[in-house]
């Protein structure tokens, strides 16, 4: 990359922007409901800063480190993409965002969202501070994870908020996380899914190695209680693993969730879980997650079932309104998918794309659309790895017409 784009893509963007990637999203422009289109693609993330001064003392005071900004997430909300970009390195200083449907396909600015003033205060700790993933329900309400700590990036506690997003938005509750259920130094609020039913549950992995599990909140009595079992941990053979010329080897438990679809009346909606160095998918019924009495007895493990064997690996995982369950799958450059009310035996490989380097989060649209993330987020998570601004892009998001809708509807 030219070096002018280092430091002035504040107000170079369309300037630097590589030549293979204008190639590229004349490629990607073509629909096809069949595949996973190109839709937005980064060779790095840059941001709408309040003005030119803003953005070249950030870059100055290494405030803003372009090479060590990464993406872990998405969510779409009324022609919006929201963004989470936790602390993984130095250099991070908007940690969730957004961007509208119509921005530039390649390079698109982010939004800190609600504003700047939420971002990374590190003296305040009402300000998100490592956003990893977020949920946004029905209502327009999003429940957002400000629970990254596996680094020394910021001393303040995990926790929850939610945002009003038809309210410009409003924080409307901030729960934070006791240390025996999420520690401020090692604890990882990976992923989420929100259940509707009884004035609202989410249910969160919590990625640490030093203590991974499921913590259930409950908004209704505003409290949190934690699961920890043996199936939410490495699985022998399963942690060492390559994705874009880069073995995985890092310890890696409890990852991606997904929920059975909200239009079942029943109280035993699933579960769905798995380990990132894991080939093992397990379920488990909401009702028994629900009852903290039950989960402190210690009883509820019996509920545990393993539903079976993945082709690989997975990150991420989301389950659609008819029951199809689709999760990543990053050692093979793909994505799979299976329908919850078949047996396992039928899941499939539904696409495999070299251009896919680490499949990560999900997002469904309100017009039948599945978008994925992809992210190169293992070289990232290595501390060894050497981040450059190199031209290559790091960060893309596809978009593939499934005809439905989120577990939520």
């Amino acid at each position: 990359m030219n070096p002018l784009c280092t430091y002035l893509g504040y107000l170079f963007v369309s300037y630097c922007l590589v030549e293979k990637g204008d190639n590229e999203t004349v490629a990607a422009s073509t629909k096809n409901s069949k595949v996973f289109n190109i839709e937005y693609q980064w060779q790095y993330v840059n941001f709408t800063w309040p003005s030119y001064a803003d953005y070249r003392r950030a870059v100055t005071r290494k405030h803003y480190i372009p090479e060590n900004v990464a993406i872990t997430e998405i969510k779409y909300y009324k022609d919006n993409i929201y963004v989470a970009l936790p602390q993984i390195r130095k250099g991070v200083p908007v940690t969730l965002g957004k961007f509208g449907l119509s921005s530039p396909k390649i390079n698109p600015l982010v939004e800190p969202y609600p504003s700047w003033d939420y971002q990374l205060h590190t003296k305040d700790c009402t300000s998100f501070q490592s956003v990893q993933s977020m949920e946004i329900d029905k209502t327009g309400i999003m429940w957002v994870l400000d629970g990254f700590r596996i680094n020394n990036n910021t001393r303040c506690p995990p926790k929850l908020v939610l945002l009003d997003l038809n309210n410009h938005g409003k924080e409307i509750l901030s729960y934070i996380f006791p240390k025996d259920i999420c520690s401020v130094h090692g604890g990882h609020l990976k992923d989420i899914v929100v259940d509707d039913s009884n004035d609202g549950f989410a249910y969160i992995t919590d990625n640490s190695v030093l203590d991974p599990g499921l913590i259930v909140y409950s908004r209704k009595q505003n409290r949190a209680w934690k699961l920890r079992d043996r199936t939410m941990f490495d699985e022998e053979d399963s942690s060492a693993f390559t994705v874009g010329n880069l073995t995985f080897r890092r310890l890696a438990p409890l990852d991606g969730i997904a929920l059975s679809p909200s239009h079942s009346k029943s109280r035993n909606k699933l579960l769905f879980y798995s380990p990132l160095a894991g080939m093992n998918l397990y379920s488990i019924k909401t009702k028994v997650l629900k009852n903290e009495k039950l989960i402190n007895s210690g009883d509820w493990r019996r509920a545990i079932k393993v539903v079976g064997k993945k082709q690989s690996q997975s990150d991420g995982l989301i389950m659609d309104h008819k029951g199809n369950l689709f999760y990543t799958l990053p050692p093979l450059y793909g994505v799979g998918t299976w329908n919850i009310n078949s047996d396992f035996g039928t899941s499939k490989i539904v696409t495999e794309d070299k251009n896919m380097v680490w499949t990560g989060g999900f997002a469904f649209d309100d017009k039948g659309n599945l978008r994925l993330l992809t992210n190169n987020i293992n070289k990232f998570m290595d501390p060894t790895y050497p981040l450059s601004l190199t031209g290559d892009f790091m960060f893309k998001i596809f978009r593939y017409f499934t005809g439905t809708k989120s577990y939520l509807y």
